[in-house]
């Protein structure tokens, strides 16, 4: 199907390799079957959510806990995707442009022209500065 020249992962581990050794992994972070909560830093020993009393772990057959987690969630860090999108010329053109590019007429085109961002300049002016 593919090009015998081609530069694709032979499977999903060596991706996984190549993403993080980008710095564009993620994180694994159990959470409630309910979604009451992460269990987390401070709540990451927990074995049962302390809102609903679910537990944190599948059953077995067998009647026994595992450490099969009922639900998780995986976090994105955002700074290294940022600190990537940085790192090449051609996107940091598109990546200040809000800030040197926008045309200011009332019309909403982009987030930028939304009154939540203008409302975050107004509040962090020093902040807004740098594009």
């Amino acid at each position: 199907m593919l090009l015998t020249d081609n530069c694709l992962p032979k499977d999903h581990r060596q991706a996984q390799k190549v993403l993080n050794g980008l710095g564009l992994g993620y994180e694994k972070i159990h959470a409630c079957k309910n979604n009451c909560m992460l269990f987390y830093k401070e709540y990451e020993t927990l074995d049962t959510c302390p809102i609903c009393k679910e537990s944190r772990f599948k059953m077995t057959s067998q009647n026994r806990t595992t450490k099969i987690p009922q639900k998780v969630m995986r976090y994105l860090p955002l700074k290294p995707r940022l600190q990537r999108l940085y790192m090449s010329t051609h996107t940091t053109t598109d990546m200040r442009w809000h800030k040197e590019k926008r045309v200011d007429d009332d019309v909403m085109r982009y987030p930028a022209d939304g009154e939540a961002w203008k409302e975050f300049d107004r509040t962090f002016p020093d902040f807004a500065a740098n594009p």
